[in-house]
């Protein structure tokens, strides 16, 4: 991964100080049918909903165990549960410990249609679920997919969801994330996931749709700065809210 977006990712995450899960907790909607709801707030990634229950958080590995060479860590019930490699935009190995040589969890990995992602998340028994490109809910505005050919940083808000797939072309769930200044949190991801994707893998996968995200703002024009970068996080509201 290239190091800017490295270091953009990483200070996406690192917390300003060694908060305690009750301290960051917001309230975001979490859908009854979602078994997976996380958001970005204070810098961590907080998981609302884990699949099978539980919540967490998603945070680099230094303020809990040194400097180690995960670039993130799953913390669930004060231990660490698995850690996250960033490779590329929208690729993630998960490992069950902090060294990367430890056993796999599985992984994420990305491909683009014209630009659109789609994510298949393979399980540590090498079972693939693939999503379809992310859908665009709110139609009438933007591009009707979550793109990299987007103009500026405006094209990147609203909802988007993607059917996630068997290795069958079955329908075997969804994923989804909302983008927007004026909401809970800047980006809510959520999803109701397959039965064999636990909470690394379902952690590793907003984590690399967060980080496409990123990408995207990070290579779109800020029409609130007239440069390219910077996500909605920092824009300025129109007409108040946040």
């Amino acid at each position: 991964m290239p190091h800017r977006l490295v270091a953009r990712l990483l200070a996406a995450l690192a917390l300003a100080g060694c908060a305690t899960l009750p301290a960051l907790h917001r309230d975001v909607p979490i859908d009854p049918e979602a078994t997976f709801t996380a958001h970005p707030e204070h810098k961590t990634l907080v998981l609302d909903r884990l699949p099978g229950g539980g919540r967490g958080t998603a945070v680099p590995p230094g303020w809990f165990h040194g400097l180690r060479q995960a670039d993130v860590v799953l913390v669930s019930e004060g231990e660490t549960r698995a850690a996250f490699w960033l490779t590329a935009p929208a690729r993630v190995e998960i490992h069950a410990e902090t060294a990367r040589g430890s056993a796999s969890l599985g992984e994420v990995v990305p491909d683009w249609d014209d630009g659109a992602i789609r994510l298949t998340l393979r399980t540590p028994e090498g079972e693939a679920f693939t999503t379809d490109r992310f859908e665009r809910v709110n139609v009438g505005s933007a591009s009707s997919t979550l793109s990299r050919n987007a103009q500026t940083v405006l094209d990147t808000r609203g909802t988007y969801r993607a059917a996630i797939r068997d290795a069958k072309g079955g329908t075997a769930g969804w994923m989804r994330v909302r983008v927007s200044p004026y909401a809970e949190a800047s980006r809510i991801f959520d999803a109701d996931l397959p039965k064999p994707v636990g909470p690394a893998l379902a952690t590793a996968g907003a984590l690399a749709l967060d980080s496409e995200i990123t990408w995207i703002e990070d290579h779109t024009l800020d029409v609130y700065r007239g440069k390219s970068g910077g996500g909605l996080e920092q824009s300025i509201p129109i007409g108040g809210g946040h």
